[in-house]
């Protein structure tokens, strides 16, 4: 298939092909997602309000050093899938071994800044925080695996990585705080469960072989700019959660994380889209065609989000808190759905970007945070915006950064296939 291809010209096959492709990736990550989400509620009931602030801190922490795996994936993805000719399973070797190498840093990392971690959050568990290492450790690991796993489009094993995950998770975190309800024992639940994924992958990639040095030398060199434009997506992603923490007052703070709550199901909902697409937009990057119709795949759910969240307010606010402690989150919440929407939509383009090798997406992205940082000073700092209307205001211009920003680096690549062609 070419750019140049209609809707009515491109085959009926590799549609119905994409379309099982990604309902056994959405099957998976739903079970892990939905997974994650229970591990989360068990933990509210189990565990003190304290203790839960501190294991949500922690999970944070987990979330921020994630981008390194999530670099390693589509580093990998890109490179097994832009592969041609033999020699396949000398690459996956060598991003198996990247991955392994990683792994050891960042746990060497994390051990070194637990003295600093345990200082800054106030944890009273050294063993809680020191498992992050380790925690973060099996999570790169399964960064590598999966990036070889979808850059070669094995979308059912990946589908069992992903369940894996979820299962391990909630198993193995749940299963320790009905044992013990701590912040240690939630900790070490998280850790023995994130053991599970690399094992799995471990059994579904043995075999591979041959990778040289060089080739691991250059996976961890894209692996850096992959991780850095993923990191500016995030910083992006969760500005707008710190900046009403740090702008408004506890009460109007905590609607906003509530409404955060929102955004979040909406911006993560639409990723079996990029799962599945990353493989094809990195072995065909002049396909304009293909990154479009992932655009409006993505943007059509979160219309969606949105549409659900005016028509079915009370359900929303069910989920994202209960209506006896946000009562007045329905009234906005479709705002925040929106938000999220468009930040899905720029993390698609964010990997479009990675999968093109666009270096300057981060720098783009860092420029639009500094933005959306100076305007919500000017606008709700000096109070030009206070309450409910600072919520609304907030919500709306983090849509709005979102979108400009999606448009701006899709402009950008569509230059950059031109001037290649």
């Amino acid at each position: 298939m070419t750019s140049e291809m209609t809707p009515a010209q491109q085959p009926a096959a590799p549609k119905l092909g994409f379309l099982r492709s990604a309902t056994v990736v959405a099957v998976g990550m739903a079970i892990m997602n939905v997974a994650a989400y229970g591990f989360t509620l068990f933990a509210v009931h189990r565990l003190v309000p304290e203790q839960f602030s501190a294991v949500v801190a922690l999970l944070g922490l987990l979330l921020i050093g994630n981008v390194v795996p999530l670099g390693l994936q589509a580093s990998g993805a890109r490179r097994i899938a832009t592969h041609a000719g033999p020699g396949r399973e000398a690459l996956a070797d060598s991003l198996l071994r990247a991955g392994r190498r990683s792994a050891l840093g960042l746990t060497v990392v994390c051990l070194v800044a637990s003295p600093l971690l345990i200082w800054l959050l106030h944890i009273d568990s050294v063993l809680a925080v020191v498992l992050l290492a380790p925690t973060l450790g099996g999570l790169t690991l399964m960064g590598s695996q999966l990036g070889v796993l979808q850059g070669s489009e094995r979308w059912t094993e990946l589908a069992a990585m992903y369940t894996a995950v979820g299962v391990g998770r909630f198993a193995f975190g749940a299963g320790a705080l009905v044992i013990h309800p701590s912040v240690t024992a939630a900790m070490i639940g998280v850790t023995v469960g994130a053991a599970l994924p690399p094992l799995v992958g471990s059994f579904l990639l043995r075999g591979s072989a041959g990778g040289t040095p060089e080739q691991v030398k250059e996976a961890l060199r894209e692996t850096i700019h992959g991780t850095h434009a993923l990191l500016a997506f995030f910083a992006i992603a969760n500005a707008d959660a710190l900046l009403a923490r740090g702008l408004m007052d506890g009460e109007h703070s905590g609607y906003y994380a509530a409404g955060v709550i929102v955004a979040k199901a909406c911006l993560f909902l639409p990723q079996f889209v990029i799962v599945t697409v990353f493989p094809a937009l990195a072995s065909s990057p002049g396909d304009t065609l293909r990154l479009r119709r992932a655009i409006q795949a993505v943007a059509a759910l979160g219309v969606c989000c949105v549409l659900g969240a005016l028509l079915l307010p009370d359900l929303v606010v069910t989920v994202a808190g209960g209506k006896d402690k946000y009562p007045a989150l329905g009234d906005f919440a479709w705002i925040f759905a929106l938000a999220g929407s468009a930040y899905a939509v720029l993390q698609l383009v964010v990997y479009a970007a990675i999968a093109q090798q666009e270096k300057r997406a981060a720098l783009v992205i860092w420029i639009g945070l500094a933005v959306l940082a100076i305007a919500a000073l000017i606008v709700i700092g000096a109070d030009l915006a206070t309450g409910f209307t600072a919520i609304k205001v907030l919500a709306g211009m983090t849509a709005a950064c979102a979108i400009a920003l999606s448009a701006v680096l899709a402009t950008g690549l569509h230059r950059q296939t031109a001037d290649r062609a």
